[in-house]
């Protein structure tokens, strides 16, 4: 390390894990003990059981901000991107451990965040704030008036599990990513989001409370992650640059999307119940994946596509008892994208594939799929259905079966010689994946 320079030492230093690691290293050596103090980056980090440990074992203990404070007071001349979080507490936790009027985890106090900005607040490009939910819920935080005032360069934000208040906040103009996660924030419509942060590129909302009908009218946004529940119903995206969009929803009523350059769309909306309105006007979009128990009715809200050119379906499922709002068919997914080049198809959308009823029965359709990905258990392997989905690949068309990883391997190994001896034109691949969890969504 002592011979490297100083510059990469200083790189490799910021992007230790925790501000331990940092501490850890100054006992190495005297080189690193000057550069330590130099570092563009430092992340500090604490569980609420430290925390409760730390107060109950030595009385003389600093709480977690004054930690913080004092580290800011060392690196504020160099320090460019600060990370502050408390960790997500382990299941054996019981917040009544730690005092209910206490709030020395509370990192999006307005008091706290005055005292801890301000010697670095020149320089700063990029926060992040990871709250301890126990003591920010009831705590609603003019953490934003605070940032706005003081961090007139930040280019990077990131606040977790709090109560912001739009209050006091100003326009940030530099400010091009920013991400809230499990916040409840006092803006219903986001209409002050819109006003205060115009040149936002990336835009991450997930699990958002507090919002009526939002509409975000963000002209530079590039890049979009919006995950909410049940509520709002009624969402609305005015994004003329937008490209990127993942939507993640329960039951949306109505989701309007005014984003003619869209060209890669992740849809997750559990029950297709939804209308999309504008879907039509998507004229740039090459990739879309929808995961849904009503593919085909969000499909054909997209159906006619000339651009569309990478397909991926998939089934929220928890179990295979549950029942389809409509029976997905690959012959109404074929009428829909008729330029496909490339389908990705998960687990329980093939399994769902494979009944009687929604086998592909018509003819007509061209050898079109230059790619064809098939996520399954071994268990759901129909070598006669496959049969039917290669006769809709084109010459040379690659085939790609991922299995999941806790399945047999002789079942696996059984499939891989059999689809190899049958179809020995096809360009297989083969694979395996980790089991996804059906009960996250």
């Amino acid at each position: 390390m002592e011979e490297l320079p100083s510059a990469v030492v200083l790189e490799i230093l910021g992007r230790l894990g925790d501000a331990g690691d940092l501490a850890r290293c100054r006992l190495a050596c005297r080189a690193l003990r000057s550069l330590s103090y130099h570092v563009p980056s430092v992340r500090l980090r604490c569980s609420p059981s430290a925390a409760a440990g730390s107060a109950s074992t030595s009385a003389s203990a600093l709480p977690f901000k004054t930690l913080a404070l004092n580290l800011v007071s060392l690196l504020a001349p160099s320090l460019l991107r600060l990370s502050l979080a408390v960790d997500p507490p382990s299941s054996s936790w019981d917040d009544a451990d730690l005092d209910s009027d206490a709030d020395d985890l509370h990192l999006a106090a307005a008091d706290f965040l005055s005292r801890c900005l301000p010697p670095l607040a020149p320089r700063l490009r990029s926060l992040a704030l990871s709250d301890y939910w126990a003591q920010s819920c009831w705590r609603r935080s003019d953490a934003l008036a605070v940032i706005s005032l003081l961090c007139n360069n930040l280019v990077e934000l990131e606040v977790r599990n709090a109560w912001l208040s739009v209050n006091g906040l100003r326009c940030m103009p530099k400010l091009t990513s920013l991400t809230l996660e499990f916040i409840r924030l006092d803006d219903e419509n986001i209409d002050r989001l819109n006003e205060c942060f115009p040149s936002l590129q990336v835009l991450n909302l997930i699990g958002v409370g507090g919002l009526k009908e939002p509409k975000l009218h963000l002209p530079q946004l590039k890049k979009c992650r919006w995950t909410i529940s049940s509520i709002p119903l009624n969402s609305t995206i005015v994004a003329p640059n937008l490209v990127e969009l993942e939507f993640t929803s329960v039951e949306p009523k109505i989701l309007i999307l005014e984003t003619p350059s869209l060209s890669d769309l992740n849809l997750i909306i559990v029950k297709p119940s939804a209308t999309i309105v504008g879907a039509e006007k998507c004229l740039s979009l090459r990739n879309l994946r929808i995961e849904s128990f009503g593919i085909p009715g969000l499909a054909r809200m997209f159906g006619g596509s000339q651009s569309l050119k990478r397909l991926e379906i998939e089934i929220p499922r928890r179990t295979r008892t549950d029942e389809l709002y409509e029976a997905l068919s690959l012959s109404d997914l074929l009428r829909n994208f008729p330029h496909l080049d490339e389908l990705t198809v998960g687990p329980e959308a093939w399994f769902e594939l494979q009944k009687p009823c929604n086998i592909l029965t018509s003819t007509g359709y061209s050898r079109c799929l230059k790619k064809l990905t098939v996520h399954l258990e071994p268990s759901d392997f129909d070598i006669k259905f496959m049969a039917l989905f290669l006769s809709l690949c084109g010459p040379l068309c690659e085939v790609t079966i991922l299995f999941f990883d806790s399945s047999e391997a002789a079942a696996r190994e059984q499939i891989v010689t059999k689809c190899a001896s049958d179809f020995p034109m096809v360009r297989w691949k083969w694979g395996t994946r980790k089991k996804p969890n059906r009960n996250t969504l």
